[in-house]
């Protein structure tokens, strides 16, 4: 087999592409599959193709093709498998849920414990609260089963170079994802079709004898003599040989539970608004014309000398802002978008980082500012769930927005006008204010007077950092492993399932005795 990268087109059609494959091979009959597909903007649309074609060419033609070499599968297979320990997985997120479902591959015995609820009752408790404003405080968008990705776009960007990306996109796609996922440049399932993805792999791992306790919050660790001898939850023990911490980051309870227990340190994060455009100025802005094509993304930044950088985060083209509150008398909100991604408006985090210069020096100072930020956005919008938003214009000039201009925000179960400039201290909005003004010259129309802001994007990542070894061990534990976003060491869908699996092989093939 070879790949040949770079077969550029200007419409995408499979027969072009099939024609100019045989031309570059010299061949009229072979199979071939899509590695990776792309749009390039940059001259005019060009689609930009990579292919793997199963033939047995001589190294001499393949050295006279241009951007092609041999092609190799990489091998996922793990050899001297041990799957006599028991293990409990402590959160049904991407890295729980990858970590669990490779362990039970291979026979071991396993159980996941989810503060949250399965994805039926999950949906049942979301649509609630964005009707009523009735929150339940551990199913959410935060917490249940899938955890925090099953309700945003579903993106499967990864930068990582690690076999383990396709090994994820591969999973995801025999439960049921679409197929396209193996060779977008920039892959996403939409929350509609995870739900059903997630759902799926739970019903076949149980088959396979994982067990999983929903509704189940872990409040006690007993650590004994360097091991972790059990877990607890209101006066329930949990025992087994191993123990994998997959808490995401918006578990703060645990995180202060835990903060006497194991070693714990701040870390940098981000905070900022949710920033809304029509999508059809996002798509004419990048593409520079009208054509019918996949709703455009952006990924800007911003940064000054000595300065942490302002950047777009958790793009969603055609989707829709989501009130991702998980604690009572608290709001932030993160953006969702469903498969076909065909809403109007497009949105994406415009976030600040920040580090202990800002949030203070002691541990878990970044927890409390996360949590003072999101009261004073719950109490600017009335103290009920309803959202403060901002035009753009008023955000820049200083002054609360009185009508909604041309941008409806999207945003339920509702909305209040606001001045959200009250909400950080004066250095975060300042720059915020000047980095949306110098992303307009990136993406013409982002800095737009009838944009909306809304308020408030804190759970970019975690405050803090379960501190762990190269085995991804909590240090001076010797059989807790702490992996995932709530680990402060992966972020996003794919990546924190890369953290899951790799826990997973860990267990399986090193001889860690208990």
């Amino acid at each position: 087999m070879v790949i040949i990268r770079n077969i550029k087109l200007k419409n995408d059609d499979i027969n072009e592409l099939e024609k100019k494959i045989s031309k570059i091979i010299g061949m009229k009959n072979f199979k071939y599959e899509i590695y990776r597909k792309s749009i390039d903007a940059r001259k005019g649309i060009l689609f930009n193709y990579q292919v793997i074609v199963d033939v047995d060419l001589p190294d001499k033609k393949i050295k006279s093709i241009k951007d092609c070499e041999r092609y190799f599968e990489e091998d996922f297979n793990l050899n001297n498998v041990d799957n006599s320990k028991t293990i409990t997985v402590v959160g049904s997120g991407p890295a729980g849920l990858f970590c669990a479902y490779l362990l039970t591959k291979y026979g071991a015995k396993v159980k996941v414990i989810e503060r949250g609820s399965k994805v039926e009752k999950r949906i049942e408790d979301i649509e609630k609260f964005l009707k009523t404003g009735v929150l339940n405080e551990n199913s959410n968008v935060q917490f249940g089963e899938g955890g925090a990705g099953t309700f945003s776009d579903g993106k499967l960007t990864a930068r990582s170079k690690d076999k383990r990306v396709r090994e994820v996109l591969k999973t995801f796609v025999e439960y049921g994802a679409p197929k396209e996922i193996l060779f977008d440049s920039k892959p996403h399932i939409g929350t509609d079709e995870l739900q059903k993805v997630i759902v799926n792999m739970r019903e076949d791992m149980i088959k396979k004898g994982c067990e999983f306790v929903f509704d189940t919050c872990i409040d006690d660790v007993e650590i004994k003599d360097d091991y972790c001898d059990f877990i607890k939850s209101k006066g329930e023990k949990f025992e087994s040989d191993y123990y994998v911490l997959a808490l995401g980051n918006s578990s703060r309870d645990t995180f202060k539970m835990l903060s006497d227990k194991i070693k714990i340190s701040n870390k940098p994060f981000a905070v900022g608004f949710r920033i809304e455009h029509p999508q059809k100025m996002v798509d004419f802005a990048q593409y520079k014309c009208d054509r019918d094509l996949p709703s455009a993304t952006y990924q800007l930044s911003y940064s000054e000398e000595n300065k942490r950088g302002v950047y777009t985060f958790c793009m969603c083209p055609g989707g829709y802002v989501i009130n991702a509150s998980s604690e009572n008398g608290r709001l932030c909100v993160n953006g969702m978008s469903y498969h076909k991604r065909d809403g109007q408006n497009a949105n994406s985090a415009i976030v600040c980082g920040i580090d202990e210069t800002t949030y203070g020096n002691n541990l878990l100072d970044g927890i409390k500012f996360q949590e003072n930020i999101e009261k004073k956005a719950f109490e600017l919008g009335g103290s009920n769930y309803m959202v403060p938003v901002q035009k753009v214009g008023d955000f820049l000039k200083g002054k609360k927005t009185e009508e909604i201009g041309s941008v409806t925000p999207t945003v339920k179960p509702g909305y209040v006008l606001s001045d959200l400039t009250e909400i950080y201290p004066e250095n975060v909005t300042n720059y915020i204010k000047t980095a949306i003004t110098m992303m307009d010259r990136k993406l013409h129309g982002f800095s737009m007077d009838d944009a909306i802001l809304t308020a408030v994007e804190t759970r970019t990542s975690c405050a803090v950092r379960l501190d762990r070894d190269d085995m991804l061990k909590s240090l001076d534990i010797k059989n807790l492993f702490v992996i995932g976003e709530g680990s402060g060491y992966s972020g996003g869908i794919v990546s924190s399932a890369i953290d899951g699996l790799k826990a997973a092989e860990i267990i399986l093939t090193n001889n860690l005795s208990k």
